[in-house]
């Protein structure tokens, strides 16, 4: 998914020790608002030091949108690697596979993928699918007019990208997109999520800005590939890249102005691919965007007023306006199809099953996490009790009624990145201690995730790559539980599992001696969350229409850079040449197997 990485000089939580890095996100799937409220968001009383970075002042850099402007934005970022080419390249059809792998276990072990469960079928429509986004995947960086992204200027700054490599080139997908969705196609794919760079139509990020014609051509012809070759687009409107001259005029989501600016992009982006495009997300994981805002290296460049306390809530805030924005209008267009945001984290279940403590850690875990999106998009228009009881108004502004009025309702099913569900426990000061005492570190979530149990340490399940062990686990098991308690508190008519994944442990190291990657926890990930998820609709009921594996091929996993691998398709970063893993042709054989494939697909 995209997991997300903050360098700080604490360890807590989620951290991760190579190179004192803290991953928020998959994408931060299993970094919850709650978590990160308490492990990521430092209280005035608790500074983060951190090396140090030059921007210039929020407001110091004139509105130039000339040529000569966007120029000077670019020089924040610095030098900026060239891609290898720059045309579209044109795959020869049909793309080839080869031959499935053989078995990895006996069948009365572990079936083959078609015979898991195979007297349960999927709904008819659901969709098979896969998930990028633009900055980890397209490359061409500073390409066709586009501007620079706060990603393309944080990958530069000193010790922020674990293994000091930057996303200029990465997957190369902004020219590779064809052999893309048509050797996904090959596999049986129906659906790819993928994201538009805001800074590529708009490179200055405002309304009233010029607006970039190459780029809105270029998802255009992105997207018109992908349905010629039986892949519907899932597009995604904002994942993370900022548009870096946003965060230089007035410190983005940590501003209202951004509220309008991002509607008026919105309100392009849909004119332009209506009728197109069937499922549409404004934003992706939210508590993970706004949890960095006051994070290193982004916590330069808040708006004026706001500290590193209060900026999370305060891009909450802004970011939930925006959202609501952005549908409204969406509404008022008569675009078709359907629209939500993207879902991170999950409800929870009690460490220790004998304390009411930690009964009620899972609901503030809930309720901080998800809750904080959700509730107001999903219940009634406003932020859940607890949170509101926790917070001042000088941390998080409360709705008007014209506001509470416009988020209500703003979204036609749940979208959930659905990696992993783990235990929460409350904090060893309690719960009320901690409640009222925002020097305590754990405020104001007041709980702590456990990735073990609380009888004898065990595991919750198998582990990933060590670049994701602070944060995922297989836990399959969980996962209908999961699913059931998403829709007992935000019902809705349609869910998305929108991303799910797994990086095989030292699979980078394994790429170097055998020809073809080898991924059998990946794969049993997959299988085994498959399998949860075909009882889920058939026997609880879950009204799941459709799974996003997290990645379409390996990527630049944000602050991780590429040493992490979450695609079903190794990429040889040499040559760009992409090999699909064992992974995907389990995905390939589950889903014809069940109901599901491409026509074009080329599966043998």
């Amino acid at each position: 998914m995209q997991r997300l990485l903050i360098p700080v000089l604490l360890l807590a939580g989620h951290a991760r020790a190579a190179n004192l890095v803290q991953p928020i996100a998959r994408s931060l799937t299993a970094t919850s608002s709650a978590a990160a409220s308490s492990t990521l968001a430092p209280s005035a009383s608790s500074p983060v030091a951190s090396p140090a970075v030059s921007l210039p002042p929020v407001g110091s850099i004139p509105r130039d949108f000339s040529s000569q402007g966007l120029e000077e934005l670019w020089s924040l970022v610095g030098p900026v690697e060239p891609p290898p080419f720059t045309t579209t390249r044109e795959p020869p059809l049909p793309i080839p596979v080869p031959s499935a792998p053989p078995a990895l276990y006996p069948t009365w072990y572990a079936p083959e993928p078609s015979n898991i469960f195979p007297d349960l079928s999927l709904p008819e429509g659901f969709l098979f699918g896969v998930a990028t986004s633009a900055y980890q995947v397209e490359g061409a960086t500073k390409m066709e007019g586009k501007g620079p992204t706060t990603w393309d200027w944080a990958s530069r700054q000193p010790g922020f990208i674990q293994d000091n490599t930057t996303a200029d080139v990465t997957d190369l997908h902004y020219y590779l997109y064809k052999e893309d969705a048509a050797r996904a196609a090959a596999i049986g794919v129906t659906a790819h999520s993928f994201s538009i760079s805001w800074a590529r139509i708009y490179p200055f990020g405002v309304a009233g800005s010029p607006l970039n014609q190459q780029g809105l051509d270029h998802y255009s012809d992105v997207i018109d590939y992908h349905l010629s070759v039986g892949v519907d687009p899932v597009v995604t409107l904002f994942h993370w890249d900022t548009p870096l001259a946003l965060i230089a005029y007035y410190g983005g989501f940590t501003s209202p102005q951004i509220v309008d600016d991002f509607v008026n992009y919105a309100k392009t982006v849909f004119q332009a691919y209506n009728g197109r495009v069937k499922t549409w997300y404004t934003f992706n994981e939210p508590s993970v965007s706004c949890n960095s805002v006051s994070q290193y290296p982004f916590n330069v460049s808040m708006a004026p007023g706001v500290n590193s306390s209060t900026a999370p809530y305060q891009c909450a805030y802004n970011l939930l306006r925006a959202h609501a924005g952005a549908v409204k209008a969406f509404r008022e267009m008569g675009i078709s199809g359907e629209i939500a945001y993207k879902n991170n984290d999950f409800v929870g279940t009690p460490w220790r099953s004998n304390s009411s403590e930690d009964t009620e850690a899972v609901e503030r875990h809930a309720e901080f996490g998800i809750g904080l999106y959700a509730n107001p998009i999903y219940i009634n228009g406003d932020w859940p009790e607890i949170v509101k009881e926790t917070l001042p108004e000088s941390y998080l502004p409360r709705f008007t009624a014209e506001e509470s009025a416009d988020i209500k309702g703003s979204a036609d099913f749940f979208a959930i990145d659905a990696y992993a569900s783990e235990y929460v426990t409350a904090p060893a000061s309690g719960i009320e201690s901690c409640a009222t005492d925002m020097s305590n570190p754990a405020w104001p979530a007041c709980n702590s995730v456990m990735l073990y149990d609380s009888n004898a340490g065990w595991a919750v399940g198998p582990s990933p790559d060590p670049a994701s062990e602070s944060w995922l686990q297989a836990t399959p098991q969980m996962l209908r539980g999961y699913l059931q308690q998403l829709h007992a508190r935000w019902p809705t008519n349609k869910m998305y599992i929108s991303e799910f994944g797994m990086t095989e442990p030292y699979e980078s190291l394994r790429t170097e001696m055998y020809q073809i990657t080898e991924d059998p926890t990946t794969t049993n990930y997959f299988m085994t969350y498959l399998g949860e998820a075909l009882l889920a609709i058939h026997e609880d009921g879950i009204p799941l229409m459709g799974t996003f594996s997290w990645a379409m091929m390996d990527n630049a996993e944000w602050n991780y850079g590429l040493e992490p691998k979450f695609g079903i398709q190794h990429v040889n970063y040499t040559t760009l040449e992409r090999t699909y893993k064992r992974a995907a042709y389990a995905l390939s054989e589950f889903f014809a197997s069940h109901g599901v494939t491409n026509a074009n697909s080329t599966t043998v």
